[in-house]
């Protein structure tokens, strides 16, 4: 990881997000995987949309392209680039234009999970990786490009098996990456192994943080909503998938093993980790003889030792910041998806942070975020 910037930063935004350029994969992708490639196409109402998956209806853009419209107004279909798109969803000089008129002064910037994981549709590692590499070139030499010093990428791992992954950790600490993201367990199987260790142990080697953003594609979302509710399903299910990943990792002793390994949990709020936290040391108390669990801390202690946790709008999280920990918690805007208030950030956070110290504002504001990514 690379050292300090400095910078100073007074609010960072720990989850934001980008949407593929149209020409992303003309420009990134070897001309002999194009062909499997996502294709832009049209949406039921004539706007632009990616077929991801030739056996399944195209993915519009509206929900990932939110940027200044009112929420009463926001709706999949219809949207194209060059039009009503705003060009800040893929364009790195664009994007620090909506950030200076936002007061946010950093993003950690996540992949479009879309269109990386499309390419784990075919049984070919080549097609995968260079997918992959496809996408983390265009965020290193173009977006983020812009700068820097305020636009950071989280490069995506490809799941291919633990060799590949390891190789494209250390890779990615060699070019200054200061975070990683996983879709799968690093060796790409359906449950963690101790086969995963060996990522894990370059990850804490080169203190790189390693974030699961909502949850892991091999995860099964067990229920299959009647209604289309704009995100409120998955927002759930984000935490039930995210408490599973704890308990995982906690109870099989990874941190243990690697003490100083950072997790971050992305996109999952903060309200429920007091509770999953009792539950955890609890279940530890009354099971550990019985199923011979043994570890050196508590469930809980793990949480504030190697876990970070994001979160959008959590006002009643906020209320309850020492049940998780003060310094666990990073602050995001979810920009431009669905869930951000662009250009209203700084009013909703002061709806958030009544009567909260400022040092504890800052902490969860900026200074959290910039201690784990080593940016001061």
């Amino acid at each position: 990881m690379q050292g300090p910037t400095g910078r100073s930063y007074d609010l960072i935004s720990a989850d934001s997000h980008v949407v593929e350029p149209p020409d992303i994969w003309e420009r990134f992708l070897a001309e002999k995987y194009r062909d499997r490639a996502p294709k832009l196409v049209k949406d039921a109402e004539g706007g632009d949309a990616w077929l991801y998956d030739p056996d399944a209806p195209p993915a519009p853009l509206g929900l990932v392209s939110c940027v200044g419209i009112p929420r009463d107004q926001i709706k999949w279909a219809g949207y194209r680039y060059g039009d009503n798109i705003h060009p800040s969803v893929h364009d790195g000089g664009e994007r620090l234009k909506v950030l200076d008129f936002d007061g946010v002064d950093a993003e950690f910037l996540y992949p479009m999970q879309r269109a990386v994981n499309s390419f784990a549709r075919y049984d070919d590692a080549e097609l995968q990786i260079a997918g992959v590499d496809a996408y983390n070139r265009w965020m290193v030499e173009d977006f983020c490009a812009a700068d820097p010093k305020r636009l950071f990428t989280v490069m995506q791992m490809p799941s291919v098996g633990i060799d590949t992954a390891v190789a494209k950790l250390r890779e990615a600490g060699e070019s200054g990456a200061r975070g990683v993201v996983l879709s799968k367990w690093p060796s790409g199987k359906p449950q963690l192994s101790r086969e995963d260790d060996a990522f894990w142990a370059v990850a804490e080697e080169i203190g790189m943080p390693v974030s699961i953003h909502f949850g892991l594609v091999t995860q099964t979302a067990g229920h299959t909503p009647a209604v289309e509710s704009a995100g409120a399903i998955g927002a759930i299910m984000g935490m039930t998938k995210m408490s599973a990943l704890m308990v995982d990792l906690i109870f099989s002793g990874t941190f243990d093993r690697f003490p100083s390994l950072q997790i971050v949990a992305v996109e999952v709020g903060i309200s429920w980790v007091p509770h999953a936290a009792e539950m955890m040391d609890d279940r530890y108390w009354r099971n550990r003889a019985g199923q011979n669990i043994q570890l050196e801390k508590l469930p809980s202690q793990y949480l504030k030792d190697n876990w970070t946790i994001t979160y959008i709008a959590d006002k009643l999280g906020i209320q309850v910041r020492h049940a998780i920990g003060v310094r666990n918690i990073c602050w995001s805007t979810d920009f431009p998806h669905h869930g951000n208030d662009y250009p209203y950030s700084r009013e909703t956070i002061d709806n958030h942070f009544t009567n909260v110290p400022e040092a504890e504002r800052r902490l969860i504001l900026a200074d959290n975020a910039a201690r784990l990514y080593g940016l001061i």
